[in-house]
């Protein structure tokens, strides 16, 4: 190999090498940056999965737990006669005090003669009374609050079935079929 190029310098033979380390140090060391940051960022995504899962647990043991009683235990409880106008003004509060006061289309109808909605034998004395309740709501969310609110009513209510049907601006329109009882006996 020469020494000095054409124009009369020296050639320095280790300039080329000194480059070559230099760019594989550099190599090496934004690799070890990028597995570091990878690192920290896969222990914080750890963390905030832990987190969440502590929250989920403790939401999950923080539920309220619910008791079922058998139908022959509550039959002292219902009521022995059915006024309908009591129903409507008590689901207009149970609407009024879900947030659904705004509600559109809110309309009612009742079926007082209608069959069991349960598959047990029941006295016949039992009366059941068919309530269809439908109603547009912008929060399709609020219908949760709503059925705890009718759930959390002195009077017995079953809900049978709940349809849901969202709208492209973001609302809901409600059908709920539920069940409200009445022991027909007379009392002397």
């Amino acid at each position: 190999m020469r020494k000095q190029d054409v124009f009369g310098r020296k050639i320095n033979q280790s300039k080329p090498l000194y480059l070559l380390i230099i760019v594989i140090a550099l190599l090496v060391l934004t690799y070890f940056i990028i597995l570091n940051l990878k690192n920290a960022n896969l222990a914080g995504l750890n963390a905030e999965e832990a987190q969440i899962q502590s929250e989920i647990d403790d939401l999950l043991d923080s539920t309220q737990t619910v008791t079922y009683h058998e139908i022959a235990e509550i039959i002292p409880y219902l009521p022995i006669t059915y006024n309908q106008a009591s129903v409507v003004n008590e689901l207009n509060l149970v609407k009024n005090l879900s947030g659904l006061s705004l509600a559109e289309d809110y309309q009612l109808a009742f079926s007082e003669t209608t069959n069991s909605p349960f598959s047990d034998d029941l006295p016949a004395t039992i009366k059941f009374i068919h309530i269809s309740i439908s109603m547009t709501i912008a929060d399709p969310t609020s219908i949760l609050d709503y059925i705890d609110t009718l759930l959390e009513q002195d009077r017995l209510f079953y809900i049978d079935s709940v349809n849901v049907s969202y709208s492209f601006d973001g609302g809901a329109h409600v059908s709920l079929s539920v069940y409200t009882f009445y022991n027909d006996v007379i009392l002397d």
